[in-house]
Order: C-alpha cells, then sequence, then structure tokens
C-alpha cells in the first residue's frame, strides 16, 4: 500500500506539472523532460504496485503483460533496494518539478519527504532481509564446500519447496524461529523466482541458483 501511495504521488505530480506548463508555456526543455518523465513512470509504477498481488492473465491480460514486461526490463523496480534506491531519486525529481517551480512549495515538501522515508525504510528494510537470506546461504554453501550434498533439504526427484517447507529450511539452518515473517517471505519468493509472478514455489533450479557462489541476492 505505501508503495502504490508513493505511486500515485508521482503520477499526481507529473498530472498536475504537465497541465501547469501547458496553461503556461515557456521554453523550458529540462522541465518538459523532467514532468514527462515523471508522468510516464508514474503510470508504469501505479500498474507495478497496483493492490493486485498475483493477477491473472484471463481477467487482467493488460496488468500481467506490462508487469511482465516491468521483471524483464525494471526488475531493479520489483526489489525492496531497489525501489528505495528508485524513490530517492524520484523524490529529488518531485522537489525540483513541484518546489524549484514554485508550483506549490507545500505539495513539494510534503510529497518529496514521504518519497524520501519511503525510499529509506525500503532500502533497510530490503538490506535487512537480503543480509538474513544470505545467512542461511553462507550455510548451505560451507556444507557443499566440505562436499556435502543438499538432497537432504530438496531431493532430485522433488519439484520444489512451498513456502511452508522453504520457511522450515531456514529455521532449520538458523534456528531462528521467526526469521522472516510471512509477508516477507513472499518478497524473498518473489526474489528467488526465476517467472514474474511467483507461484509460492522454490523450484530445484532456483534453489541451486540460489546456493551457487558469488554476490548476495538483493531482496
Amino acid at each position: 500500500l505505501f508503495f502504490f501511495i508513493g505511486s500515485l504521488i508521482v503520477l499526481v505530480t507529473g498530472v498536475s506539472c504537465t497541465f501547469f506548463w501547458i496553461l503556461h508555456l515557456q521554453w523550458a526543455p529540462a522541465q518538459f523532460m523532467t514532468t514527462l518523465f515523471l508522468l510516464l513512470f508514474g503510470v508504469l509504477m501505479v500498474v507495478l504496485d497496483f493492490p493486485i498481488p498475483n493477477p491473472t492473465q484471463r481477467d487482467w491480460p493488460n496488468l500481467v503483460s506490462i508487469r511482465d514486461h516491468c521483471y524483464k526490463f525494471v526488475l531493479f523496480m520489483t526489489r525492496f533496494m531497489g525501489r528505495g534506491m528508485w524513490y530517492l531519486f524520484l523524490a529529488t525529481l518531485v522537489f525540483a518539478a513541484l518546489w524549484d517551480t514554485n508550483i506549490s512549495w507545500f505539495f513539494g515538501g510534503l510529497f518529496t519527504l514521504y518519497l524520501v522515508l519511503l525510499g529509506a525504510i525500503a532500502l533497510w528494510k530490503g538490506y535487512l532481509i537480503s543480509m538474513q537470506l544470505d545467512k542461511a546461504r553462507n550455510i548451505l554453501l560451507r556444507e557443499k564446500e566440505t562436499g556435502g550434498s543438499l538432497d537432504h533439504y530438496i531431493a532430485p526427484t522433488q519439484p520444489g519447496l512451498n513456502k511452508v517447507q522453504f520457511k522450515a529450511l531456514l529455521k532449520n539452518l538458523t534456528n531462528e524461529e521467526e526469521l522472516f515473517s510471512d509477508d516477507d517471505l513472499d518478497y524473498v519468493l518473489n526474489a528467488l523466482s526465476f517467472v514474474p509472478s511467483s507461484d509460492g514455489i522454490v523450484s530445484r533450479e532456483e534453489f541451486n541458483y540460489w546456493v551457487t557462489p558469488g554476490l548476495m541476492l538483493m531482496v
């Protein structure tokens, strides 16, 4: 919901600035590009954050199509940390569009404050989740490096781990009862998923990719 409000703020800023500059025409190409940028990405983020978690192709074909393209071309906008950095950047554009142009100091300050807080909290939350998930991954990596097999976590014939099974795996690895809340675990499953809309299953291929050496997975 907080991300959806943030996307509405960006869209409202883009729309209001568009009408303002139509009524007050002047040569300002930089301001025009800023307004166009806010308008386009405002629409995109409203669609991405529209409060329908898992729309079906039959009921929401256009929504599903746009979200699929977002996962393909702007994947960072689907991650906590990516959204955090993105909203911090957009906060500067909203500030420039409303405050610097004297269109509205009040809404310029209010909207910018909300987006800055949203971006900072999303970055912090995403980093915490990523660190906790990576702690479990490092335990698995150490087990592989010592010659151990991970088949007792996910059998070769097993198609994948559902949400409950993956949560039990993390609990078994870290000895922490509540490493993630149910909502946080949904974001983890989405980050691990190879497809735009997670089906709530961590497939064997996704699991194997996660436990390969490399950089920490950003959630």
